[in-house]
């Protein structure tokens, strides 16, 4: 019976020295694909690695890489040149999450207003003299504009003072403009 009992404890002792036998590490890689995000704002640096970029709501700048294959567009879906994007260029970004990396595929230009083109615009400013009795008759025919306005405003249905205030008006314009 002590031989019955020791075969079971040698094969159990031979299994606990044994070296154990390790298998095959299977290594899967997931990518995780989303649908596309976006981001609009303006650029605050750009380079041919990254973009930074400045949101209207967050108050930290966000960095993003560029996708293998970026696509430049205006807000129309018309093609334009990378060299046109710079520091201070609304941008609306699109990109896709792949770990911790934010990757751009497109970059939607927002067109500014062109800037005006400045003139200088020249004003030349005549200087009339007139004479002491120019003078007094502008200050009589200023007098009697008014009380004629005061009367047409107590009397409105006065055509005569109507046809008087135009006169007097058309007066003091010619004497005035040196008519």
């Amino acid at each position: 019976m002590k031989r019955l009992l020791l075969i079971p404890g040698i094969t159990a002792l031979a299994l606990l020295c044994s070296p154990t036998v390790h298998g095959q590490a299977v290594v899967r890689e997931t990518t995780t694909t989303t649908a596309p995000l976006e981001a609009t704002g303006t650029v605050t640096e750009w380079g041919p690695d990254n973009v930074i970029i400045r949101e209207k709501d967050v108050t930290a700048p966000v960095h993003y890489g560029f996708a293998k294959r970026v696509e430049y567009v205006d807000a129309a879906g018309n093609p334009v040149r990378r060299e046109v994007i710079t520091s201070g260029v609304p941008v609306t970004v699109r990109y896709i999450r792949e770990g911790d990396h934010m990757l751009v595929d497109r970059v939607i230009v927002q067109r500014t207003a062109p800037v005006a083109a400045t003139t200088t615009e020249t004003t030349t400013t005549t200087t009339r003299t007139f004479t002491h009795h120019e003078t007094k008759e502008m200050d009589k025919l200023r007098d009697k504009i008014a009380h004629e306005e005061r009367e047409l405003a107590d009397h409105p249905d006065r055509v005569h003072l109507q046809d008087d205030l135009a006169r007097d008006r058309a007066a003091l314009d010619a004497i005035q403009n040196g008519r």
